[in-house]
This record gives structure tokens, C-alpha cells and sequence, in this order.
């Protein structure tokens, strides 16, 4: 326990809202803390996030918790505005995505600093990315909270944002592996040691996240939904992204001799957004040379609703091509007690082992080794009931409470 309750404020990137009502992986974990701390009130919490109505409303769910909601600047919206404008209508820049909001996020980050210097924490949390540092450059709040603000690092950073210095003079930076927390430390020039580098590993709710609450009914409903009723679906779940293997799923499913099966690829890119990205018009394209009637993109799924997606795969597929430090939907997977084919890239291996999963090397095989490693599952009942019984045993001590607790233990630290 904390000698006192420490008033302790959670920095959130400003990309999404907390509560997660618009989804993302780092926002719904960050989100459990707050239901834990709800149950525990081990913390005296202040969370600042972007603004958003349905988050607003979904706060009161957390009384104790504080919320700092951030409104951007109309001037800076415009300025967003014109810029995306310029970019996708005018240059038809690829990645036009990205100046959505450029300038509401330095503005988020600006109105967090002007907060966070007229207050007094005990603990700073940064959530993972690194121009959220850039908070500490403002109003002095580097020496003001010199040896009290973390680092909580889920992922590679895209961009360190000359943020090095300031991620090695936190107190601690909190990895959701010990892959990604030496590969941060080696990018950022320090030393990986147990004094400078923590590791918290990710879990997810086993309230939502448990098979025993998921009906025939409800999975059902689902198929039919689909129009897979009576098909054995090969299910990948996740952002549509390079590095998560979808691309190579797909080349995979149009290799294997199958006529009962249909690929169902639930998600997007940015959750709820419509806007579609260059690797998803490429994925899209896929489906031309496998078959219209052979795969099927749902698009963004409810969150509340994936535990009942998970229950209708027979196999789940998410053979990351990339350095996945953590990726929650393994550990949903896992949870869910599924056969699950992944691969051996980044912190995976701290999450599963060939006890609960098919392990596959990410090698220029890949795309033959998933469609081998579907046949076989598909082939063999006894293998998937194993697997099933693995993701069951390594699953059960890995809960919000054991999380919420180490991360507690984290901050007590001196």
C-alpha cells in the first residue's frame, strides 16, 4: 500500500479519448486502471485526455477519478483543416492521415503543461508517446517534476520527437515487454537496468474477455450476420496496418484447397473512422484474386462485442510481420481460450509459447507456414482442444487486479 494516497495524474496522447469510446489498444488499457482503481483507490487519480461528448459521459462511471478534458482551439481545428485540405485534395499526399490533427495535438499538449504546472502531483504517467514529454518542456514542469514523472512505453515510438533526454531522465520507463523496453533503451542511447526500466505486462478485462459469458445465441447471431453459418471461419482481429500480417492472412487463405472455410478480417485502421488507407485499398484488392465469397471485412467491431467475433473463429490467425511489443488482441485471444496462430516477432514470446499457440518464424515462408499451420488445425480437433487448454492455464493469473497492483508496487518504488 501507498503511504497515503498519492495523487498520481496519467498524461493520455491526445489521439483518442479515455474512457476508450472511440477505441485504441493504449486507451482501453488505460481505462482498466481506472475500473481498478475504482474497486482499490489506491490512487488520488487525475487523468487528462482530449475531448470528446460520449467520453464525458462515460467518466461518471468512474467518480473518483478526475478528468481534465481538453477542448482544442477553434483557430487550431482550422488550421487542421487546411492543411489536410492541402494535403489530400491538392498534393494527394499518401499519408494525408496524419495532418488530421497536427495542430490540435500540440495544442493538447500545450493545455496539459498549463495544468499540469498549476497543480502539484506526486507521479506523473506518460502515455506512450513521445511528444507527450514535450509537456515537460513547457512552464517549467521538467524541474518541477524532475524524479516523479514515468514513461509507459506499449510500442516502437514512429517518431522520438527529440524527446531522447527527456525519456532518459524519467524516473522510470514502464515496458509491456522486456523486447521493447532494451530495443527503447538502445534507441534512446541508455542502458537497460531494473533501476531505470520496469517491465508491466499488459492484460486485458477478464470480465468481457471470458469465453463462459459468450452464448451458442450470441455466436449465432454473428454467423448469420456473416452468412457463415455453416462455414469454418479463419478469423484475424486487429488494426489493418503493415506489420500485422493481414497481407500475408490473405496471401495464405488463397493457398489453401479449402472450399468450408471464409476469412472474416474484423477491423480498420483508425476504429471508427471510414477513411481508408493505402495498405487497406491493397488488402481490398486481395479479395479480387481470392474471391469475393471467401473474405469478408466487417470494419470496426464494438469492443463489447469482439469477445463474441473471438468465439466464432475456429482458428484465430495474427501472424505479426512487425516487432509487436505486446499486442492486446494475442492476449484477448488467449483470454478468449481460441487456437491462436501467431508469430515469433517481438514481445509475443513473453505473452505465448507453443503451449497456448502455433509459433511461426516470420521468414519468406510465412504466408506457406499459415496456410499449413490452418490445414492442420482445421485437421486435427485434439491439437486445437490443447491449445485451448494452454491459453486457459497461462491466462488465469494475468488479471486487472494483478496489473493494477504492479503497477501500485511500480510507484511505490524509491
Amino acid at each position: 500500500m501507498m503511504s497515503g494516497r498519492k495523487r498520481v495524474a496519467f498524461i493520455t496522447n491526445g489521439a483518442f479519448p479515455v474512457p476508450a469510446v472511440r477505441g485504441g489498444a493504449v486507451e482501453a488499457l488505460t481505462e482498466l486502471i481506472l475500473k481498478e482503481n475504482e474497486i482499490f483507490g489506491e490512487m488520488d487519480l487525475t487523468l487528462f485526455s482530449i475531448y470528446d461528448p460520449l467520453a464525458l459521459k462515460a467518466g461518471v462511471r468512474y467518480p473518483s477519478v478526475h478528468f481534465e478534458f481538453i477542448k482544442p482551439r477553434k483557430h487550431w481545428i482550422a488550421l487542421d483543416k487546411a492543411f489536410h485540405y492541402v494535403a489530400y485534395d491538392i498534393l494527394d499526399y499518401v499519408n494525408h492521415l496524419s495532418f488530421k490533427t497536427t495542430f490540435q495535438r500540440i495544442d493538447y499538449l500545450y493545455q496539459c503543461a498549463v495544468k499540469l504546472h498549476e497543480n502539484d502531483y506526486d507521479a506523473v504517467i506518460f502515455e506512450n508517446q513521445m511528444a507527450s514529454l514535450w509537456v515537460l518542456k513547457y512552464q517549467n514542469n521538467a524541474e518541477k517534476y524532475a524524479g516523479k514523472y514515468y514513461f509507459h512505453l506499449h510500442n516502437h515510438p514512429e517518431k522520438y520527437a527529440k524527446a531522447e533526454q527527456l525519456a532518459k531522465d524519467a524516473k522510470k520507463v514502464i515496458c509491456v515487454s522486456r523486447f521493447i523496453g532494451n530495443a527503447f533503451a538502445k534507441n534512446i542511447g541508455a542502458e537497460y537496468t531494473d533501476e531505470k526500466f520496469a517491465v508491466l505486462k499488459n492484460v486485458v478485462d477478464e470480465t468481457l474477455f471470458d469465453p463462459a459469458n459468450v452464448t451458442e445465441a450470441d455466436v449465432q447471431a454473428v454467423r448469420e450476420k456473416l452468412n457463415v453459418i455453416d462455414r469454418k471461419v479463419i478469423l484475424f482481429l486487429g488494426r489493418l496496418m503493415e506489420g500485422k500480417g493481414v497481407r500475408e492472412l490473405m496471401q495464405a487463405f488463397k493457398k489453401l484447397n479449402r472450399d468450408d472455410c471464409v476469412l472474416v478480417i474484423v477491423g480498420s485502421l483508425n476504429f471508427g473512422d471510414n477513411a481508408r488507407s493505402p495498405y487497406e485499398d491493397e488488402l481490398y484488392g486481395l479479395v479480387k484474386e481470392i474471391g469475393e465469397d471467401r473474405v469478408i471485412f466487417t470494419g470496426y467491431v464494438d469492443h463489447d462485442q469482439v469477445p463474441v467475433y473471438y468465439c466464432m473463429g475456429d482458428v484465430v490467425c495474427m501472424p505479426s510481420t512487425c516487432e509487436d511489443a505486446a499486442p492486446l488482441a494475442v492476449i484477448e485471444c488467449l483470454r478468449m481460450q481460441r487456437p491462436l496462430i501467431t508469430t515469433t516477432m517481438g514481445g509475443i514470446p513473453e505473452y505465448a509459447d507453443e503451449t497456448c499457440a502455433v509459433m511461426l518464424e516470420n521468414d519468406e515462408h510465412l504466408a506457406d507456414s499459415i496456410c499449413s499451420a490452418v490445414d492442420d488445425l482445421l485437421n486435427d480437433p485434439q491439437k486445437c482442444a490443447q491449445l485451448q487448454e494452454g491459453a486457459r492455464l497461462i491466462s488465469r493469473d494475468r488479471t486487472l487486479s494483478s496489473f493494477y497492483h504492479n503497477l501500485i508496487d511500480i510507484l511505490n518504488e524509491e
